[in-house]
């Protein structure tokens, strides 16, 4: 026996076959490439969709938990790789397409063979390369829960316009993901373009102001009846007699800001003036409305999305940026630093020449305090020492290493880190 929990009403024909929502059914329609790169060259708005999150993403970086040389190597290592750039690029395009790859560069001569990390040298690592989608091919999905490569392909082809489709082996490679796939949909081994569920709602919201855009010229008309308006243009020279004299009239209207009409508009030889204007005063709201849904289907503030102020009596929009940024170290922390785990070593061993399992970093915060609100902080900070020390409640040596341990990534006195001799950030 079948139990249907869901609410129904014989008299409106909701939840019926009188309901005019009874068929609605999802489809999932595949948006075609050559569509989603046509939406981002021409449409501003998802262009910012897929731009905005990788930027702020990799905006304000990451600093090493290192001594001084140790980071300053690591920083040198990804300046010369252009790891920044390179990771930014991949992280766009994995938005638009669904999918996109770094290729790793150790001058191997066959990259079928894996990248063990050992092998790799001070400065072993010669280039990092973006590779979208189309010119990588994923090969089928490790389904061996005991493999290290378990949910990831076996390995990639790339394009024969590139290289003759030479197999690479998924050591050399990190693969970044755009909107994931329900778990049992393996597709190609990428994901879907995120604007696969949002250019809907982008289309709508640019529409709308498209269509408000197309009204402006229409917002002011001026309405002249005319007598006998059918005989006139009933032959050619009416038509042209009467075309002439409203042109004439138009040309007084634009020179002398006044317009000549026969008769006193009442009665039936003369003609009547009318101006007719079209009311905008709840359309701002509906295309507010249509930019908020785009907004809310991108995860992405209105302020941050539209580069604006927050409407509203006391509105400072800043719990949707902190929730905003919060969301983005989300995914910093739980999606880009597990995607690039395997590049990062291979980076310190680039820079370094050995493996430092030890090494860490932290993604800089996107929220960046003000001079006033560090110097505020500090005196805070300042306060709270001195009296642990003067209290007594902490020993004086540990104290004084907390202490150094903040100044150092405060950012409040430039130059004290390196004479603490300890890295900044």
């Amino acid at each position: 026996m079948w139990l249907a929990d869901r609410l129904a009403n014989l008299v409106s024909g909701l939840g019926g076959p009188r309901d005019k929502s009874t068929g609605n059914l999802h489809v999932h329609v595949p948006r075609a490439r050559a569509e989603l790169d046509a939406a981002y060259r021409d449409n501003w708005l998802a262009r910012k969709v897929v731009d905005i999150v990788p930027f702020d993403m990799l905006r304000e970086w990451r600093a090493w938990q290192a001594p001084q040389e140790i980071a300053a190597a690591l920083a040198a290592s990804e300046e010369r790789l252009c790891l920044r750039d390179r990771l930014l690029r991949a992280l766009r395009l994995a938005r638009l397409h669904g999918g996109a790859a770094i290729l790793i560069g150790d001058g191997a001569a066959d990259p079928g063979l894996p990248l063990e990390p050992e092998t790799v040298g001070q400065g072993g690592l010669r280039y990092l390369h973006v590779l979208p989608r189309g010119q990588i091919q994923a090969g089928g999905i490790e389904r061996d829960p005991l493999s290290p490569w378990f949910g990831e392909p076996k390995g990639y082809t790339l394009g024969y316009a590139i290289a003759g489709g030479r197999t690479i082996h998924p050591s050399r490679v990190i693969r970044l993901l755009g909107a994931a796939l329900p778990e049992d949909e393996v597709g190609d081994g990428w994901g879907d373009s995120v604007l696969q569920a949002l250019l809907e709602a982008v289309d709508q919201a640019t529409a709308a102001a498209a269509h408000i855009a197309a009204m402006l010229p229409e917002a002011k008309q001026d309405v002249i009846s005319v007598p006998g308006l059918s005989q006139h243009l009933s032959t050619e020279d009416g038509t042209h007699r009467l075309t002439e004299r409203f042109a004439y009239a138009a040309r007084m209207k634009g020179l002398f800001g006044m317009l000549l009409l026969e008769g006193d508009g009442r009665s039936p030889e003369g003609e009547r003036y009318q101006q007719k204007q079209l009311d905008f005063s709840g359309l701002p709201e509906v295309a507010r409305l249509f930019l908020q849904v785009a907004a809310g289907a991108a995860d992405i503030p209105v302020t941050r999305l539209l580069g604006q102020s927050p409407a509203g009596l006391n509105a400072t929009g800043e719990s949707d940026i902190r929730n905003y940024h919060d969301h983005v170290a989300a995914r910093q922390t739980v999606e880009l630093t597990p995607a690039i785990a395997r590049l990062d070593r291979l980076l310190i061993r680039d820079a370094l020449g050995r493996d430092e399992p030890s090494l860490r970093y932290a993604w800089r915060p996107l929220a960046q305090a003000s001079e006033r609100e560090k110097a505020e902080v500090g005196r805070l900070k300042a306060e709270t020492a001195a009296m642990l020390a003067r209290d007594g409640v902490v020993p004086a040596s540990i104290l004084s290493r907390g202490v150094e341990g903040w100044l150092t990534s405060a950012d409040l006195f430039p130059g004290i880190a390196a004479a603490f001799g300890r890295p900044a950030g």
